[in-house]
């Protein structure tokens, strides 16, 4: 049997989007409650195949918001 900690962390205001839920090295922030849940879900049920919200590295993270800025200067340009 293999152990996990899987970490949940609330901003103060438990508002929309203040839920983080990290393994290891990885994590998911920016969650509502409900994405936060089905987050636990997925990678605690045998059954549930890939996440919605993907757990990323902080590396991961930051390519991805790279990624996402260079797709958005090129929209504003009129490439896209």
């Amino acid at each position: 049997m293999t152990k996990r900690t899987i970490t949940i962390e609330i901003v103060a205001t438990a508002g929309s989007g203040d839920y983080t839920v990290r393994e290891g090295d990885r994590y998911c922030d920016h969650l509502c409650w409900d994405e936060m849940l089905g987050t636990i879900a997925e990678l605690t049920h045998p059954r549930i195949g890939g996440a919605r919200y993907p757990m990323r590295t902080a590396e991961e993270h930051a390519e991805r918001e790279r990624r996402d800025q260079e797709r958005l200067a090129t929209i504003g340009r009129g490439e896209a």
